[in-house]
């Protein structure tokens, strides 16, 4: 198993530091992880990951490694993170909150909204998946990490560290941009990050447009568990050939008009998603998913 979170259980530190509730040890992640192994899969081995934002998707990325060098058949990826006090005071204290619900891409975006999520993807060698009869929902074709070494929190703003990532990941999995139908884009609705994004995006690209979009507007940033959120609905957009719409999304900034939508895109033709994810700390990651044979 994998645990990705970027936190852990904080609001157990909380009570503990502010109220005198409980052992404020309790709050480690390696903790929370024996919690879920005793849950799920009490005889097995976990590790947790926590690369800030990127947690999830650089865990999808260990496993699928894990996987293709032979060294497990099966690993299960679980992801959490919960809005708490410390959580909220935190970016509150970066200016990076909107007062409104995020608004990813749009000229008059302001800052992020918070969202809570946990969820799970178990990744299987396709030899163990056929003869377990498992469904195969998607494939994790590559992958591809990068670290910016910009600055503690903000992204580097010509946003080649991301365009890096995203070009391992391509080659990982052999393939070329045009073969790109969609992009999961990180979209926090923060004036940098979205502007870095296109900025990594077109390096990659050039100006021929993948249709893109960012779920947060509807979810909020889930933080660790970000990446394993829009990994399952970009395997659902591949399997329904529908680009969602970017949510929130009102006045398409300039550098992002031809990529973004506000309203839903059918895709003409089968093809991959591109998942970019980028984290505090410089921490970029990308995987190229391929959509299965069941959703």
């Amino acid at each position: 198993m994998i645990l990705a979170t970027t936190a852990g259980e904080v609001d157990l530190l909380e009570r503990s530091l502010l109220r005198g509730q409980g052992a404020d040890d309790e709050s480690r992640p390696d903790r929370l992880l024996a919690k879920v192994l005793r849950m799920c899969a009490p005889a097995a081995e976990g590790i947790v990951v926590s690369a800030a934002c990127a947690s999830s998707s650089v865990a999808l990325a260990q496993a699928a490694g894990w996987i293709a060098d032979g060294e497990r058949d099966c690993v299960l990826v679980a992801a959490c993170d919960s809005v708490t006090e410390f959580v909220f005071a935190g970016f509150s204290a970066l200016m990076a909150l909107d007062s409104r619900p995020a608004r990813p891409f749009d000229r008059d975006r302001k800052g992020l909204s918070l969202g809570e999520a946990a969820g799970w993807a178990l990744l299987m060698s396709e030899r163990r998946a056929r003869a377990e009869g498992r469904p195969i929902i998607g494939r994790v074709d590559g992958w591809g990490l990068s670290n910016d070494a910009n600055h503690m929190t903000g992204p580097s703003r010509d946003g080649q560290g991301l365009a890096i990532a995203i070009e391992k990941a391509l080659g990982r999995a052999g393939r070329a941009a045009p073969a790109v139908a969609c992009v999961s884009a990180h979209g926090t609705g923060t004036v940098y990050n979205d502007a870095m994004e296109m900025k990594a995006f077109r390096r990659v690209f050039g100006e021929r447009a993948a249709p893109a979009y960012s779920v947060k507007g509807a979810v909020g940033h889930t933080l660790g568990a970000a990446g394993l959120v829009e990994t399952l609905v970009a395997l659902q957009a591949l399997h329904e050939r529908i680009v969602p719409p970017t949510i929130g999304l009102a006045h398409v900034d300039d550098d992002a008009r031809g990529w973004v939508s506000t309203a839903a895109v059918r895709l003409a033709q089968p093809g991959a998603a591109l998942l970019a994810n980028a984290g505090f700390g410089g921490i970029n990651a990308a995987l190229v998913l391929a959509g299965g044979e069941a959703a």
